[in-house]
């Protein structure tokens, strides 16, 4: 897939909306663009599916592209009951008759992926795992830790503006920046799709992790895996980059200079370069399994 940035290079589609229920007439918001082999993208949990508007449009070109909203997040709801997000995966995919796909996922994103391949092996084609999290995993920088805290505090005061802006500093600007280092435009958009999610966020719901955790399984899995770093994100995102490229069989490991936690909202162009790239990698590499 050629991406040269140019209005030529692309045919510009309008993504088709829905919902689909999941539980007691709770319902999950989706967007879909385009035609071919299915590419599914899972925001991280700092956004909601607006993270991926720019993949939206151009991945459209090519591939059948689906983003959606996390329970709790964007447009979709936050029942009471528990939940498992790899679960709300399975029953989106079945609703829009998909088998498999290729799958991306950031962050939070990132460990739904994870642990829906886990689940449904057969089921994938491929793995993006954006400055993922994985299940099972302790984090254990000291900064990341107060960072957390400072923002739960804020949360339970009814602080929202001051939780989004701690945040945003952690994971959008991250540990070597503050945001007046970032584009106003990304940090305008983070701050704005955490203050819908904590308007969301009001249900005791429990989410239901894998049991075991993805931590203690990466070896299990056998489907081509690309990990996008960011070079500012905090130590343990990079201990985590490091374990995945340890453990998981098929990786390709790349880094995005000048950018954080969310490299393809802040570098958009070189991520979509090595998307794209890795895309064209696999879908040749099964055409010639294929052929033999």
């Amino acid at each position: 897939m050629s991406l040269d940035g140019s209005p030529e290079s692309k045919q510009y589609r309008t993504a088709e909306p829905g919902y689909v229920v999941v539980v007691d007439d709770t319902r999950l918001h989706y967007r879909t663009a385009g035609e071919g082999e299915t590419v599914v993208f899972l925001h991280a949990g700092v956004a909601d599916s607006r993270l991926w508007d720019r993949q939206l449009e151009t991945f459209a070109d090519q591939y059948h592209v689906v983003v959606y909203d996390l329970r709790g997040y964007g447009k979709s709801e936050l029942p009471p009951q528990p939940y498992a997000h790899y679960r709300d995966l399975e029953l989106l995919l079945d609703t829009l008759n998909v088998g498999t796909a290729h799958f991306v996922g950031a962050s939070m994103g990132g460990s739904v992926v994870l642990d829906f391949a886990l689940v449904n092996p057969d089921r994938v084609q491929s793995l993006t795992l954006v400055a993922p999290a994985v299940g099972g995993y302790e984090f254990t920088d000291e900064a990341t830790l107060a960072g957390w805290e400072a923002a739960e505090t804020a949360y339970e005061a009814g602080e929202f503006d001051r939780a989004a802006d701690i945040e945003s500093e952690m994971w959008l600007a991250g540990p070597t920046r503050t945001l007046d280092d970032v584009d106003s435009e990304c940090r305008e958009l983070v701050q704005t799709m955490l203050r819908q999610h904590y308007d969301l966020d009001t249900a005791e719901a429990a989410e239901e992790g894998l049991n075991p955790p993805a931590v203690g399984r990466l070896d299990e899995l056998a489907v081509p895996v690309l990990v996008v770093s960011g070079a500012l994100d905090s130590p343990d995102m990079a201990a985590i980059t490091a374990r995945l490229e340890r453990e998981l069989a098929y990786v390709r490991c790349e880094t995005v200079d000048d950018a954080a936690h969310l490299p393809s909202l802040e570098r958009p162009d070189e991520f979509d370069e090595l998307l794209a790239s890795f895309l064209d990698d696999v879908d040749e590499s099964s055409s010639t399994e294929e052929g033999m």
